[in-house]
């Protein structure tokens, strides 16, 4: 893989986030928006901990040589914790894999009329071709498909405070797993960068240094700009609030076409959300087993059968049940990779 620069890896890293459920306006409205404008103090605080967490991750990949997200958040080597962090996020990553095969089905049938199935099974042979390609792969799908979504997005976001007044409730409470703003960022926080580290602390042996920060800052800001963007128009009109996909829903009522240049913006963001993990998630295995390593393509292949099997079940009602749970579960990992950094500074590098 050659080196990436600073802006390639804020592509990377803004893509890893812009899943169905970000971009479609419900996850953003479950863990921020039905809390007012205590939810975009939490939206705003979620940010600054993927930030600077983010950093942390890359500065110590880089520090230490070490990729594997087991060995950066367990500093000594204690199998079954070891294990227990590679299990979650294989876990994380296929889910969100099969998460996401399943949301390109349902848009096929919701936008086109056309077989959930069928669009599903057309999605994964479209993901295994380009997962060959690797960290590579990746990188070059984010340089295309984010500023395209980006611009789109900031697009809608700015005509729905054209066209309509924005009305921010001064507060709200939560539904489920989500009490409250303080713990519905946290658990926002925690899933995004657990999920994340196999999948972005790769990238640091093909950055210089000094594109690290600038990197992750303006990939945080691409982030920031699309969700308020993004939760811009269900502030305006309460209603889609309701909506599976709020924001598709918001683009079908203005017309045909820009329903359908929406439905492409979530396609393509489900597809790059999918192959982030993908990658990650095979980049894991290879790493844990020779064989895997040494048979990828087959491999990669069986998975993603297995992963289209496991769409069959449904998008479903995932964003306010199981993002939490993935959430709270990693809220520990989180808090070692942390502790593994700052450990890392004060006794230098011996043991690596």
């Amino acid at each position: 893989m050659k080196k990436i620069n600073s802006l390639q890896l804020a592509l990377s890293f803004a893509g890893c986030f812009l899943g169905a459920g970000y971009v479609s306006g419900q996850e953003l409205w479950q863990f921020f928006g039905q809390f007012g404008a205590p939810g975009i103090f939490g939206l705003a605080a979620a940010m600054l901990l993927i930030l600077i967490s983010a950093l942390v991750m890359l500065k110590l990949s880089e520090r230490t040589g070490i990729t594997a997200a087991d060995k950066l958040i367990v500093r000594r080597d204690i199998p079954a914790l070891r294990f227990a962090v590679a299990a979650l996020e294989l876990l994380f990553l296929f889910g969100f894999v099969c998460i996401m095969t399943a949301g390109v089905g349902s848009l096929f049938e919701t936008v086109f009329s056309l077989s959930s199935v069928a669009a599903s099974a057309v999605f994964t042979v479209l993901l295994l071709t380009v997962s060959f390609s690797g960290f590579q792969g990746m990188v070059s799908a984010f340089s295309l498909t984010v500023p395209v979504l980006c611009i789109f997005v900031l697009y809608y976001g700015g005509a729905a405070v054209l066209e309509a007044p924005i009305a921010i409730p001064s507060g709200g409470s939560g539904s489920g797993l989500l009490g409250s703003w303080f713990f519905a960022a946290l658990s926002f926080f925690f899933y995004n960068i657990f999920s994340s580290i196999a999948i972005v602390a790769p990238l640091s042996q093909k950055l210089r240094s000094r594109s690290i920060l600038p990197g992750v800052a303006l990939g945080t800001l691409i982030l920031l700009l699309i969700a308020l963007s993004v939760l811009m128009p269900i502030f305006s009109s309460p209603e889609l609030a309701a909506e599976e996909l709020p924001m598709l829903s918001y683009c079908l009522g203005k017309s045909r076409i820009s329903g359908c240049i929406y439905a492409f913006l979530l396609l393509l963001a489900m597809a790059g959300t999918a192959l982030s993990c993908f990658v990650g998630f095979m980049n894991i295995l290879r790493l844990k087993f020779p064989l895997i390593d040494r048979h990828s393509r087959a491999f990669s292949l069986l998975f993603v059968l297995i992963a289209f099997v496991g769409s069959l079940a449904g998008f479903g009602e995932l964003v306010g049940t199981v993002y939490p749970v993935f959430g709270y579960c990693s809220s520990v990992f989180v808090v070692m990779l942390f502790v593994h950094y700052f450990k890392t500074l004060k006794g230098g590098l011996h043991g690596y």
